[in-house]
């Protein structure tokens, strides 16, 4: 598990927010906290909400009503007067540099290398010098278990290989929080495996905050420190994995795990 969570302020406070695209209502009165350093996994059947209020926790879905705060600051908005503004996208781009976030997708740039793409966010973005971001990319790409491959395109690496070439760069930001959106659901079942490890040695020896999506029940057992189930845009109950996974209070939670699980 993740180090014991903070007594301090949440890193992550979802409340009471609601989320509609047009007039469907999709998310409903989600109440969320994430304490520094935890692991939270977002289960439950497609269409449930879980990637929606992910794309939400990083301001890239407008919320409808509540709020959404990560380090004490609202995404997206800024409070003048007791009204809320939107923030300029500059202002609300500088505000996800603190949230890296991983697809289902890569979206990796094919006409660079790994090296390049993880080193690309912090040249253009936070400044830094050249030799130094490539310095620490080369060292993410180790620690994702890509070392050697630092001058190969993505055409020429495994779909695993690329998804953690964007894990590598979204860590290359140095946020204080990660989201990952299924990343292993776009992977063919054998390189499945090699993702979920990085992820699962992020969560034990990282010391950051994690908010995932998955379907993967023995990974979300074995690291989260949380697991959060969803049913039709409503958080239905949460709690410690063995709670959730082996003895649930929602007869929805029992019946999603029975079709998941055999």
């Amino acid at each position: 598990m993740t180090m014991t969570a903070s007594s301090t302020a949440p890193v992550v406070r979802v409340f009471d927010m609601d989320k509609w695209y047009g007039n469907t209502q999709v998310l409903y009165n989600i109440d969320l906290e994430v304490a520094a350093g935890e692991t939270v996994c977002l289960i439950g059947p497609s269409g449930s909400g879980k990637s929606t209020l992910l794309r939400c926790i990083n301001h890239l879905e407008e919320i409808n009503t509540g709020s959404v705060e990560v380090l004490g600051d609202l995404m997206g908005y800024r409070l003048q007067r007791g009204r809320l503004h939107e923030l300029h996208e500059r202002d609300a781009a500088e505000q996800r540099t603190r949230v890296g976030m991983v697809f289902q997708h890569f979206n990796l740039f094919p006409h660079m290398t790994a090296i390049e793409n993880v080193a690309l966010g912090p040249i253009k973005v936070k400044k830094e010098s050249r030799t130094e971001a490539r310095e620490y990319a080369r060292e993410l790409l180790g620690r994702v278990g890509l070392s050697g491959k630092e001058e190969h395109y993505p055409s020429q690496l495994s779909g695993g290989q690329q998804q953690r070439v964007a894990i590598a760069r979204a860590m290359a930001m140095r946020p204080k929080v990660m989201l990952f959106d299924e990343p292993t659901s776009a992977l063919d079942p054998e390189l499945v495996g090699e993702v979920l490890a990085v992820m699962k040695d992020l969560a034990l020896t990282g010391g950051i905050t994690m908010v995932v999506v998955t379907h993967e029940m023995g990974f979300a057992r074995e690291v989260a420190d949380r697991i959060v189930f969803m049913d039709g845009g409503r958080i239905v109950e949460q709690g410690p994995p063995s709670q959730v996974l082996d003895s649930p209070t929602s007869d929805r939670t029992r019946a999603f795990l029975a079709a998941v699980l055999h």
